[in-house]
């Protein structure tokens, strides 16, 4: 049977139900500002500070200048979370030392190519309620930094990362080029115990090269010779003398003859670059 509503009732029925839509409506748009407020928050950058000073002295601090690590007392406590950790130096082949900082899953070593980069960028996840330390090489005596996080986590990974640094380099370096130039590949290196280098390319011995970018990956285990590339006057340390493990940096090799020797030492051999 149909049943015939009064127009009273019937505009009575319809407002209640465009008043029930227009609190959904209304609801559903304040979540929207309220949901990317809360992700803008999840996401917040965070950031470390480590600047090389050419006396060969090293800073680590957060952006509002508070020094990060203490070598005696309280460490400085930090939140836990995904941290860019940005490195910045004098440039200039200014021989830096190597920057380490390890803790739980964490493990940075850093001397900016031997001074040959100004900047560079490592993305690390700092885990909660955990110790970090970090140190320079700059003598055996060269004293241990340390701070913690607490249980508070922060900060989310950037949307583009890479799994190495990210490096500007001065365009008057003639070691390191400037502008595009194109990645040729990953040479393979290692620092024997005895000091002894080798270097490979594709599995295969390196004899000669095409100009461009490489990266060197170099397995060290040698704690008194690291491994260094030197070309006319100028040297560029890929590994540190007492550095002991592997660590991978970028190169622009340009033409001409390079050297390649365990630090301290003779050239172990030489390699051509071709343009």
């Amino acid at each position: 049977m149909t049943t015939t509503r009064a127009p009273e009732e019937y505009d009575s029925t319809v407002k209640s139900r465009l008043g029930g839509v227009r609190l959904v409506v209304v609801g559903a748009f304040a979540a929207m500002l309220i949901v990317p407020s809360a992700l803008a928050r999840q996401s917040t950058s965070l950031t470390l500070d480590v600047t090389f000073f050419a006396s060969g002295q090293i800073s680590v601090a957060l952006p509002d200048g508070t020094p990060v690590g203490t070598t005696s007392g309280a460490p400085t406590v930090i939140p836990a979370g995904v941290y860019t950790m940005s490195v910045l130096g004098p440039g200039g082949c200014t021989q830096l030392p190597l920057f380490d900082l390890s803790g739980p899953g964490v493990r940075v070593q850093d001397d900016m190519i031997g001074g040959e980069v100004t900047s560079e960028a490592h993305v690390i996840t700092l885990q909660p309620n955990s110790t970090y330390t970090w140190r320079t090489d700059n003598d055996s005596a060269s004293p241990t930094h340390t701070f913690v996080t607490n249980s508070q986590v922060l900060g989310t990974a950037p949307v583009q990362t890479t799994t190495g640094p990210t490096s500007t380099t001065p365009s008057s370096q003639d070691i390191v080029g400037s502008g595009i130039v194109p990645f040729r590949g990953t040479l393979t290196g290692a620092v024997s115990a005895s000091g002894k280098l080798t270097l490979s390319f594709k599995g295969k011995s390196v004899t000669q090269l095409t100009a461009g970018r490489y990266a060197f990956k170099i397995t060290d285990r040698s704690s008194s010779r690291g491994f260094q590339l030197r070309k006319s006057r100028k040297s560029l340390t890929l590994t540190a003398p007492r550095f002991v493990g592997t660590h991978t940096t970028r190169v622009d090799l340009t033409a001409g003859k390079w050297l390649f020797t365990p630090s301290g030492g003779k050239p172990a051999f030489s390699i051509a670059v071709s343009a």
